[in-house]
């Protein structure tokens, strides 16, 4: 077996193992390129209601805390780490003949778990991955699932609340 600082390979099976820092170079914990556009459009249609006099005090602050909790919620599913698979040489090496130990990503020449999968948009093996979000420009996994569905439910409680304004609004006009 012959081991180097970029790649190990099996002499038999011509197995590429890639190292920590090209996989690291692949992800990114901070949010994606559309991340910011998409916040910003989030905010545009809220701010209009703050200008309407009618608007009761209330509804302000209702509208406010909305948008708070899902920006929260949403900032924790894109930049928190879903679960990546980062792969030590050694311990790829070690575990090599383990088959229980995971199998070799086809995609990435990472030693993962079982139930880990690759995401073909991030170029990385996530711990349970359920689906790669165009939102959020992330995947959505074991370390992610629950801030996902945080997000979902504040973001649908998030519109009926504009819609309930809307309603409100327009019928006491």
């Amino acid at each position: 077996m012959v081991v180097n600082a970029e790649h190990s390979t099996l002499e038999g099976n011509d197995v590429h193992v890639t190292d920590d820092t090209e996989v690291m170079s692949r992800y990114r914990k901070s949010p994606s390129v559309h991340t910011g556009r998409c916040c910003v459009r989030y905010a545009i249609g809220p701010v209009f209601f703050f200008f309407i006099d009618d608007l009761m005090l209330g509804m302000k602050i209702a509208l406010m805390a909305s948008i708070c909790l899902t920006t929260v919620s949403f900032t924790m599913v894109a930049c928190s780490d879903p679960g990546v698979v980062f792969q030590n040489l050694q311990v790829a090496d070690q575990a090599r003949g383990d088959i229980e130990t995971g199998i070799v990503c086809a995609q990435c020449e990472v030693l993962r778990p079982l139930n880990a999968s690759h995401c073909s948009d991030c170029g990385i093996c996530v711990i349970e991955l359920d689906h790669h979000c165009p939102w959020t420009g992330k995947c959505v996994g074991k370390r992610t699932i629950k801030w996902f569905y945080v997000f979902l439910t504040f973001i649908s409680l998030h519109c009926m609340l504009i819609g309930g304004i809307c309603l409100v609004t327009f019928a006491t006009q």
